[in-house]
């Protein structure tokens, strides 16, 4: 029994050992891979330059893992949910990615409890199959659920960080208005002066407005209905008013750039607030602590008395 733990725990450290040493390696990636991977919608430069290409082995096992997530969420009927919908829409990730995420997340659930109980079985302790059975599959159902739980915070970082980038555009484009460009020419140079994500939806936003000759407005409406983001959707309808009035588009982008800049300010003194009243808890804790300790001490003296008995062979001595 001794030899068998021994060979696992060998055999685990060895694994683990390659494994490290996998991931230290650099991996060279071929052109091919990369130009297939540059093929496919949704693929960045920036993923790229990360080494987020997954080898085909891979590649294929996570395609299979979550096409079996995706059919187990569509016979429970969270596939076609909208909000998931618009946070994958914000996070720019498949849902098959998701249920991928969500099936192995369940598969370690399960795993987990059958294999502690087959290392108490190894040394002896017999667990119940029952116990086993029903926390494997309440640890499974839970494992499925957890990839849910911080999608919307995920989603409200997401949109927060859009909303500052979409603030810098909206400088850049005033300055470009300012210097004397065009109003198409000042919207394309600013979304192609700045990198990350956000720039790319507004880029892709403006290409497709491009391609189906709609004003940019339109397309920045559009995508703020997707992304979620209602900045977009107020600037969309501030400048078509602004156009049915004649007024002029770089004072209304001005505006809407200081306005954005206002409320980021407001968020962040906010969340700044908010953490400092979270902050009181753990010195309000430690100080009722310090209470107690000192407390201890002196109602224990008022009970014992105050002060130790006096007897005459303490005071001879």
């Amino acid at each position: 029994m001794s030899a068998l733990l021994v060979g696992a725990l060998g055999a685990g450290a060895g694994a683990g050992l390659l494994l490290i040493i996998r991931g230290l390696r650099p991996r060279t990636v071929s052109l091919d891979r990369v130009a297939a991977a540059l093929d496919r919608p949704g693929t960045s430069i920036a993923a790229l330059r990360a080494g987020e290409l997954d080898e085909p082995a891979l590649a294929g096992v996570r395609a299979t893992i979550g096409a079996a997530g995706l059919a187990v969420m569509r016979l429970a009927g969270m596939a076609d949910r909208p909000k998931l919908t618009e946070a994958l829409r914000v996070l720019d990730r498949p849902i098959e990615r998701h249920a991928y995420e969500k099936l192995l997340a369940a598969g370690a659930g399960f795993s987990f409890p059958v294999l502690v109980a087959a290392v108490l079985a190894i040394y002896g302790v017999a667990a119940s199959p029952l116990v086993v059975a029903v926390v494997a599959l309440g640890l499974a159902v839970g494992g499925f659920f957890y990839p849910d739980l911080p999608l919307a915070d995920r989603v409200a970082a997401r949109r927060q960080a859009f909303k500052h980038a979409f603030s810098a555009y909206l400088d850049l484009v005033t300055i470009l208005l300012a210097g004397g460009a065009g109003i198409e020419s000042a919207l394309e140079g600013a979304a192609d002066a700045g990198d990350g994500w956000a720039f790319a939806e507004i880029r892709r936003a403006l290409r497709r407005a491009r391609l189906t000759r709609r004003s940019p407005w339109e397309a920045f409406a559009d995508l703020g209905d997707e992304l979620g983001v209602n900045e977009l959707t107020e600037l969309a309808a501030t400048i078509s008013l602004a156009g049915d009035h004649g007024a002029r588009i770089k004072q209304s982008l001005a505006a809407k750039a200081d306005a954005l800049r206002a409320a980021q300010a407001a968020d962040l003194e906010s969340d700044a607030e908010a953490r400092t009243e979270k902050m009181i808890v753990p010195v309000v804790v430690m100080t009722l602590g310090l209470v107690l300790f000192i407390g201890f001490g002196a109602i224990n003296a008022i009970t014992d008395g105050g002060t130790s008995q006096f007897t005459p062979t303490s005071a001879a001595g």
